[in-house]
């Protein structure tokens, strides 16, 4: 990653958000927490998120962010289109766009369908998502 805070220190963290095809249905995101110790220009995550709802179709969209003292800035982003990923799972290294030779450790690993409230013919899927960056070159 890039060296971007000066005054507080580099806080880089990672979104991850499902692009729903449906534009009315809410917000599916999570964040992982900062990292500030340790090797901040290639940050290891190492967290485990379940990802719901998630409907076959629909990409996730990771965003690097690196945390300010009033903001964050956007580093890079990552898109994994659902075919990369459904039904049999991802794990991979994928270029961050925004950051040349940076790269993002992904393992998305579909659950299976949960029962969806009030609708008959989509099932709700989960989605479990594992984030850890490496540096590449």
């Amino acid at each position: 990653l890039k060296h971007m805070n000066n005054f507080t220190g580099d806080k880089p963290y990672v979104t991850c958000e499902v692009k729903h095809l449906d534009a009315a249905a809410a917000t599916t995101r999570v964040e992982t927490n900062s990292v500030s110790e340790g090797d901040t220009l290639n940050p290891f995550w190492g967290e485990t998120f379940n990802v719901e709802p998630f409907f076959e179709g629909e990409s996730l969209e990771l965003t690097v962010y690196e945390k300010g003292l009033m903001d964050s800035k956007t580093e890079g982003k990552v898109v994994l289109p659902s075919d990369l990923f459904f039904p049999h799972g991802f794990t991979g290294m994928v270029p961050i766009s925004g950051l040349p030779d940076a790269l993002l450790h992904i393992i998305v690993r579909p659950l299976g369908p949960v029962a969806a409230s009030g609708e008959k013919k989509k099932k709700k899927k989960k989605v479990k998502v594992s984030k850890k960056s490496k540096q590449c070159c």
